[in-house]
């Protein structure tokens, strides 16, 4: 019997696709041998490099972290892999249909060396039609590999339905089967009132030309430690970011919570009021006395729990950064980012970060967060019934 191939996707790049892979593994292995269960993403735009020099996506590479599939086949797990340069070369083609077919065969051949498993989860990249300029959008993978969707929808009633209005008309021009929808996202105040409005019968009364039966299988909300980077990932959101201390040690990869930024005087600035446990502080470079008074009371901070997360040092027009102010933060063990961006700059780029942070492999607190949000609120009894899965 061929497996049965669920395919994630969503209105948009963060939407929550990686968590929603992880949640429904976490949920599935409870009640099957993980040995039974597999994941492949058939095309992938950020990669990351194994130890063997090998690419394979990002995401696949934190499923492999973090799903207990006991087989996993990095070498199959991620069969395209649209990197830097891959669509202006596609383009250039005299065949591009010949190319597209090539990219076909390597998800075939990535599929059938699942064909052992009962359920796959295939998850998707970016919004609807993204791969499309090679052949392979969302709609047109999920109806290559013979998948069932689940639609991952954002929150707000009006706007959810409006941008459901576009995709669901999409993947039904393409014909692919989206027959589950997740509401993601959400504001927790909002969800009571979203589940008064938004119902099976709806959705169904709306887009009931899909052939099948849409089910809502869960309102998940926003869960805040899942979208706070690590000073980690805010270096790697800046161009010439200069990390002061060791990016490598455990430190880096802790979630910062709020963010601060400084700009009151020194003589004005009450760190107690200010200041919080694991919070990111966005300060000037050039300030050494805020910066010192910070770093006195991270000490008070640590004695008796968490300092705060880290600086991210602006600089704008400024000097570069003081010796002695990097002495003393060096000396503190706080993480610190050193970038060229003035304040404003760097807040922006910052609020994007905290918008669009995905799972690293080191976020093991997080996968416990995910594990939590999908027992609670995840309707696994509908998506039993509704896929038809064996367990």
């Amino acid at each position: 019997m061929a497996p049965l191939v669920i395919y994630i996707t969503g209105f948009r790049q963060h939407a929550g696709k990686t968590v929603t892979s992880l949640g429904l593994l976490s949920l599935l292995r409870k009640h099957m041998d993980p040995i039974h269960l597999g994941y492949v993403k058939p095309v992938g735009q950020e990669l990351v490099t194994l130890a063997d020099g090998s690419k394979i996506d990002k995401d696949a590479r934190i499923v492999q972290e973090f799903s207990s599939i006991p087989d996993l086949d990095m070498t199959k797990v991620s069969p395209v892999r649209v990197g830097s340069g891959f669509t202006k070369s596609f383009l250039s083609s005299d065949d591009s249909r010949s190319k597209t077919q090539n990219l076909e065969n390597l998800i075939i051949d990535s599929m059938e060396s699942l064909n052992h498993k009962k359920i796959i989860i295939a998850e998707g990249t970016g919004h609807p039609g993204v791969g499309s300029i090679v052949g392979l959008s969302n709609a047109n993978v999920a109806n290559l590999i013979n998948a069932d969707i689940v639609f991952l929808s954002g929150g707000g009633i009006g706007k959810a339905l409006d941008m459901l209005e576009v995709d669901l008309s999409y993947f039904l021009f393409k014909r692919a089967r989206v027959r589950g929808i997740i509401f993601n996202k959400l504001i927790p105040d909002k969800i009571t009132t979203m589940k008064q409005f938004v119902t099976d019968d709806l959705l169904n009364n709306k887009y009931g030309a899909f052939g099948g039966a849409l089910t809502i299988l869960g309102f998940l909300p926003m869960i805040e430690v899942l979208s706070q980077p690590s000073m980690k990932i805010i270096h790697d959101h800046f161009k010439n970011a200069e990390a002061i201390g060791d990016i490598e040690e455990p430190s880096w990869e802790v979630p910062c919570d709020s963010i601060k930024v400084v700009s009151l005087p020194s003589e004005l600035l009450n760190v107690k009021k200010h200041i919080s446990p694991q919070s990111l502080v966005i300060i000037a470079a050039n300030a050494r006395r805020r910066i010192n008074t910070i770093c006195e009371y991270n000490r008070v901070l640590t004695e008796s729990g968490y300092g705060i997360a880290g600086f991210l040092l602006t600089c704008g027009d400024c000097p570069a950064i003081d010796p002695e102010t990097e002495s003393e933060i060096r000396n503190s063990g706080i993480p610190a980012v050193y970038v060229e961006e003035d304040t404003a700059t760097a807040e922006k780029i910052v609020l994007d970060a905290y918008e669009n942070t995905k799972l690293q492999i080191y976020d093991k607190t997080k996968l416990k967060e995910v594990e939590y949000l999908f027992e609670q609120y995840f309707d696994f009894q509908k998506f039993i019934d509704t896929f038809g899965v064996k367990i």
